[in-house]
């Protein structure tokens, strides 16, 4: 339950901005509060008479804030309807007469709780004015006049006519009441408040609220819409008593667990808000992260390095797109400056008593969501866990920085890879452009992956790591674009974490690893590689290849990996006839390259054991170091 305390806490700090409607932000929601796509908004003035309606179209503006009560937040079925708002079933007094459906008992209901709040001490001039106008019986006439609603041959209202694809007998309707400071009634704080105030009246019997721990008006009806508008998937439900739900071992559900309709309501907010403003949606996965005790916005951990703190306000100066002025050689050195100097910035406006949180949901069933991780720690903590990731999974690599359009750029450089883009590159397939992989997979890879992130020191888990190596070993299922940046280049990122953890650095690594057998043939590889890039691939004037082809290591590459020293002499062979196309400088270095890595190769190591996931950091840093060699040369 610490979790549901937690996003309680978090409510209260953003408590000033519930109910507040803002262009393209999303909104918490007051207490006792819900949302739902309107179809129709009717326009009446302050006594009760009708003035206009309209249709509206499918999109934000139809989202609209209505209260609730338990029941009617939590309807699948049965009669339970919204205090103000609703479906044409609930509020239009001739419903029945125009449709032939008798719902007098959905009405008569619906006006018994309005009327209750309209004369109660904490009504409002809206509420009077909308309970006045219903009860002429007269809502779905006033709509057909109005043209908003359409009658078939016999008179009658059906579902052949539609509205935001919806059938007419399912609209939902909103009101506007003219006369009052904000006439749009889902918008009026004023009114939030009132219901509130209202509803509260209305709590029922005490009982301790396993989440806060004091004696509240429980409730075991909790909201959904967690994830978006038309999630109806809940976190706490018990309504399957004729199943194994609690019994055996509790007679009620609420000897189960018992959480105080206050604090349901602000954690549940809270969370829907999160969200829906900084959170991660994908794979019917949710996860968010933040600061709980005070409005701060926190890097996004979702997003690669570059990208993880493009929309927080507090790094507006960190203007990671303008590399005008940047030598092109100096761009690693400049990218990593900024980031530091960026994170470290924002790590000094921590205070000792923040605190930060993250929690990653997914869908257990349809009707379900379960809480996959949940983790809590100091603020700075949390920081320096992101700051460790970054620093040291991290591989040079091309990504796209920016929100789209204009200000969308590709930068290449070195960068921490997205959670999602290691999953990818473990488990992806390339189906059209970019990889693909079931979303169960990459759900589940993910979760695993967020330990590693928030806490300094847990490694990539090994089977995460072998995956990614096993598909960087067959670069012929690929493009060559895809299998170097997404795949080659994110499994090296990872595998250089796990190595980092260990106390090592990627400071002089050939060097420091000249006796690794499986680095040797990785450099190897890369010798035969490159050499065969340079014969075979023609290029023009400036440099840019025409035509790239497979070449014989990548055909080779998987079996290479698995048997080294059997394929290594069938590539070799292979290379005869590309020789002759070099140059005698080219040749004399190749040969010079490999002779050096080949004199720490034994009769012990040169042997067919398969390779570790060594080798591609080995054939990474071994193509680097030779490109650069003869860019050097060429200068």
């Amino acid at each position: 339950m610490a979790w549901l305390k937690t996003l309680a806490d978090t409510y209260d700090v953003y408590a000033d901005l519930a109910g507040v409607v803002r262009d393209d932000q999303p909104v918490l929601l007051p207490i006792s509060h819900s949302t739902f796509n309107a179809q129709i908004e009717v326009t009446i003035d302050g006594q009760g008479n009708y003035v206009d309606s309209r249709k509206l179209e499918k999109g934000n503006d139809a989202v609209t804030i209505v209260p609730v009560t338990e029941d009617s937040a939590a309807r699948s079925s049965g009669i339970a309807p919204h205090p103000l708002c609703d479906k044409l079933c609930y509020i239009a007094g001739d419903y029945t007469t125009y449709t032939g459906d008798n719902k007098e008992r959905y009405y008569e209901t619906y006006m018994e709780q309005l009327r209750d709040w309209a004369d109660s001490e904490h009504t409002h001039l809206a509420v009077q004015a909308i309970c006045r106008y219903l009860e002429k019986k007269s809502l779905i006439q006033d709509l057909v006049s109005g043209e908003v609603l359409v009658l078939d041959d016999g008179g009658r209202l059906t579902d052949s006519t539609k509205i935001q694809n919806l059938g007419q007998t399912g609209a939902a309707v909103r009101f506007i009441v003219d006369g009052i400071d904000i006439p749009e009634v889902w918008k009026n704080q004023e009114l939030y408040d009132r219901y509130g105030a209202y509803y509260q009246l209305n709590a029922g019997d005490k009982d301790l609220c396993y989440a806060s721990g004091k004696m509240a008006s429980c409730t075991d009806k909790h909201p959904s819409k967690i994830r978006n508008s038309g999630d109806k998937a809940k976190l706490i439900s018990g309504n399957d008593e004729s199943g194994f739900t609690y019994r055996g071992r509790f007679t009620t559900k609420g000897q189960a667990v018992s959480v105080g309709y206050d604090v349901s309501q602000r954690a549940h907010n809270a969370l829907r808000w999160l969200i829906q403003k900084q959170g991660y949606t994908r794979d019917d996965c949710a996860i968010v992260s933040w600061i709980v005790n005070r409005d701060m916005p926190v890097p996004d951990i979702m997003q690669d390095s570059l990208n993880s703190c493009h929309d927080m306000d507090d790094f507006d100066d960190w203007d990671i797109l303008d590399t005008s002025s940047i030598d092109p050689r100096e761009t690693e050195k400049h990218f990593a400056e900024q980031f530091n100097n960026a994170m470290n910035g924002y790590a000094g406006r921590l205070k000792a008593d923040d605190r930060a949180a993250v929690i990653a949901l997914e869908a257990a069933t349809t009707g379900r969501l379960s809480v996959a991780y949940y983790d809590e720690m100091g603020a700075r903590q949390y920081i320096d866990a992101i700051l460790n990731w970054q620093q040291h999974c991290k591989w040079r690599r091309t990504v796209n920085v920016g929100k789209t359009g204009e200000d969308k750029k590709k930068i290449t450089c070195e960068c921490t890879p997205s959670p999602r883009d290691m999953a990818l590159a473990a488990f992806g397939t390339q189906r059209s452009e970019w990889l693909e992989a079931d979303g169960k997979l990459i759900k589940s890879t993910v979760k695993r992956l967020l330990p590693c992130i928030t806490k300094t020191g847990v490694k990539i888990p090994k089977d995460i790591i072998k995956a990614a190596v096993q598909r960087a070993s067959m670069p012929q299922t690929m493009s060559e674009f895809v299998w170097y940046n997404d795949v080659l280049c994110v499994a090296c990122a990872m595998i250089r974490y796990n190595y980092e953890m260990r106390g090592n650095t990627m400071d002089d690594f050939l060097t420091n690893n000249i006796s690794d057998r499986s680095v040797l043939f990785g450099r190897l590889l890369a010798v035969y590689d490159y050499m065969e890039q340079l014969a075979m691939f023609e290029r023009d004037e400036n440099g840019k290849v025409l035509e790239r082809r497979t070449t014989n290591a990548k055909r080779y590459w998987n079996a290479y990996s698995r048997r080294p020293a059997r394929t290594l002499d069938t590539i070799k062979q292979n290379l005869l006839p590309y020789e002759r196309k070099l140059s005698d400088y080219k040749v004399m270095k190749f040969e010079e390259w490999s002779q050096e890595i080949m004199v720490h190769l034994d009769t012990d190591t040169f042997v067919n054991t398969a390779l570790s996931e060594m080798y591609l950091l080995g054939y990474y840093h071994q193509m680097d170091y030779m490109r650069q060699a003869f860019q050097k040369k060429e200068q």
